[in-house]
């Protein structure tokens, strides 16, 4: 295959922007703490119908309605002392959005979502304690691998340029990293990187990308990629940093945890939840406190090695 002069520059533009990373070169010198989760503390703000503009449940609509709830939920982390908060676009994919009706504003959501996370990473960041935004990409609601009539109906193309799309909104709207999380189908994560990537390609654009799968209390994916499996995928297609996030809480991710650090090269990322989330009342509750976390992450670094932490 020949390679245009235009590919050879954007891959040299590409290699400079990775090279004078703040982001990574932080990672570098020392572990960072993500935020903790958006859906639960927009729970906690109790948004109203109105709230919504009539898009009940969609909380990532939350940027265009109430950008001041989400505004203050990252400043909140902030002032906790987190390094890095997570845009509010779990579900902000053309599949995601499209069940509320507005797979037209994909942009709109994504860019605004990030520009809000940069006033608020802004607002605290300082010179010996940078802070930085996270671009969130969760599933797409898909499940590729699967030969489920609906769940499987969909390629590896059209999942790409789902990513690919929302990856430019974010990385436009001025993110540090993208973070493709909570991960079940690892089909569906290399179709997200392969989107990824072309987007950068396309663009010379670069931010460093996180791929964070999700393992359930055997230790594999939803589909049954065991972590071996999967972290042997992330390194052939290349990402920055790999880790696992949500799921089980840190009780069953410290093999998996130790298996990464001990296996790879890359930096690695363990976002765990607060233990297995409890209905209660129709709201998720998680079970572990707060200095029971900061114990078991403690560990993630002290004894396996782990680079991210959050919950």
């Amino acid at each position: 295959m020949v390679t245009t002069h235009s590919q050879k520059d954007s891959q040299t533009n590409i290699q400079k922007t990775k090279e004078n990373s703040l982001f990574l070169k932080e990672l570098e010198k020392r572990v960072l703490l993500f935020d903790g989760a958006m859906g639960t503390e927009i729970q906690n703000h109790n948004p109203t119908i109105e709230d919504y503009n009539g898009k009940e449940g969609c909380n990532e609509y939350l940027v265009l309605t109430k950008p001041e709830i989400i505004e203050s939920i990252h400043e909140s982390y902030l002032k906790a002392g987190c390094d890095v908060v997570e845009t509010d676009t779990f579900g902000g994919s053309r599949h995601k959005l499209g069940e509320y009706g507005i797979a037209d504003k994909v942009y709109e959501v994504n860019f605004q979502a990030a520009q809000i996370a940069r006033k608020a990473a802004e607002k605290y960041s300082s010179p010996d304690k940078p802070r930085f935004v996270a671009g969130s990409m969760g599933p797409t609601g898909f499940l590729p691998s699967s030969d489920d009539p609906d769940l499987g109906n969909i390629t590896f193309g059209e999942l790409a340029d789902m990513f690919g799309e929302q990856a430019k909104a974010l990385v436009e709207g001025d993110v540090d990293v993208l973070l493709i999380e909570t991960s079940q189908d690892i089909l569906e994560v290399k179709a997200a990187i392969f989107g990824i990537h072309r987007y950068f390609q396309e663009s010379g654009q670069y931010v460093p990308l996180i791929a964070q799968v999700t393992l359930d209390v055997s230790g594999r994916m939803l589909l049954g990629t065991d972590i071996g499996s999967a972290l042997t995928t992330l390194e052939t297609i290349g990402v920055d940093i790999v880790g696992m996030n949500c799921s089980t809480g840190p009780e069953h991710m410290r093999e998996p945890a130790r298996y990464l650090c001990e296996n790879t090269e890359l930096k690695i990322s363990c976002v765990p939840n607060a233990g297995l989330p409890i209905n209660q009342d129709g709201l998720a509750v998680y079970p572990l406190k707060p200095d029971e976390m900061a114990s078991e992450m403690v560990d993630f670094v002290s004894q396996f090695g782990v680079n991210i932490i959050g919950g």
